[in-house]
C-alpha cells in the first residue's frame, strides 16, 4: 500500500520545472520594466519563482485530483453493477478493474488503484482496509465517504446491497451537479483571465505611448512604494477572483 500514489503531493516534471523557470524568468522582466523600470527590481525573481512554482504544484493536484475523481465514479458505478447482478463484493472490485481499463486504459490512476486493492485482496489484507488507505491518499471528500460507507456497511448487519447503491447513487449525483458548475462557470474563469491582464496591458500601453506619465514613479522610493503596493493589491484581486469562481457542491 505505501508504494501507491500520495495524492496530497504532487512532483513536478522536467517540463513542469522548465515551464516554471521560464514564466518565472518572463514575469521578471515584464514586472521589473514595468512596475520599477530597474534591473534592481530582477530580484523579485526568487518570489515569483515560489509563487509560480507553488501554483503550478497546486493546479496539477487538483487536475489530479479531478481526474481520479471522475474515474472512481466510473469504477463505483461497475461495481454497483456487479454487485446487483449477484457477484461478491471482491469479484465486484475485479470486475471494475477490467472496465476501468477498457474505459481508460492501463495507465490511468483509477486502473493503478484497482490493480493493487485487489492484489492485496489476494494477500487476505481486509478490503474496507484498503479503501481507508486509498481514500485517505486521494484527499477527494468523494472517496473518503464512500470508504467510511463501505466500512460500516460491511461491518455492520443492514442490507449492504442497498447501502452501497445508494451510496454510489448520492456520489455520481455530487460529482454530475460539480462538473456541470465547472461548464457553466468556464465562460466567466475565460473572462477572469482576460480581465486579470488588463492592468498590465494598461501599464504597458502608457510606457510605450506616454513614457514621461510614469516617469515620477521610478527611481525614487515613493514611487517604488507606491508600485510596490499596487502589485501587492494587484496579486491579492487575483487571489480573491479565483477564490470567488471556486464553487463546492
Amino acid at each position: 500500500m505505501n508504494s501507491n500514489i500520495n495524492y496530497n503531493e504532487y512532483i513536478l516534471s522536467k517540463i513542469e520545472k522548465k515551464k516554471i523557470l521560464f514564466i518565472s524568468i518572463i514575469l521578471t522582466i515584464v514586472i521589473a520594466f514595468l512596475f520599477y523600470n530597474s534591473p534592481i527590481a530582477l530580484i523579485i525573481f526568487f518570489l515569483l519563482y515560489k509563487l509560480v512554482k507553488d501554483k503550478l504544484i497546486e493546479d496539477g493536484k487538483t487536475k489530479r485530483r479531478k481526474i481520479l475523481e471522475n474515474q472512481f465514479v466510473d469504477a463505483l458505478q461497475s461495481i454497483s453493477t456487479s454487485i446487483l447482478s449477484g457477484y461478491s463484493v471482491e469479484n465486484a472490485f475485479k470486475e471494475a478493474e477490467n472496465e476501468i481499463e477498457q474505459l481508460h486504459s492501463k495507465k490511468s490512476v483509477m486502473y493503478k488503484e484497482l490493480n493493487q486493492i485487489n492484489k492485496s485482496v489476494d494477500l487476505n489484507i481486509p478490503l474496507e482496509q484498503l479503501l481507508d488507505d486509498f481514500a485517505q491518499r486521494s484527499g477527494v471528500e468523494e472517496i473518503k465517504n464512500f470508504a467510511e460507507v463501505f466500512y460500516y456497511a460491511k461491518r455492520g448487519s443492514g442490507d449492504f446491497v442497498k447501502i452501497i447503491e445508494k451510496s454510489v447513487s448520492h456520489i455520481r449525483e455530487s460529482i454530475d451537479i460539480s462538473n456541470e458548475i465547472n461548464v457553466l462557470i468556464a465562460a466567466k474563469k475565460y473572462e477572469q483571465k482576460i480581465m486579470s491582464m488588463v492592468p498590465i496591458f494598461i501599464i504597458a500601453y502608457l510606457r510605450v505611448t506616454s513614457g514621461r506619465y510614469l516617469n515620477p514613479l521610478y527611481n525614487n522610493f515613493f514611487g517604488a512604494f507606491f508600485m510596490s503596493i499596487c502589485l501587492v493589491a494587484y496579486y491579492i484581486s487575483l487571489k480573491w477572483e479565483k477564490k470567488i469562481l471556486e464553487i463546492e457542491v
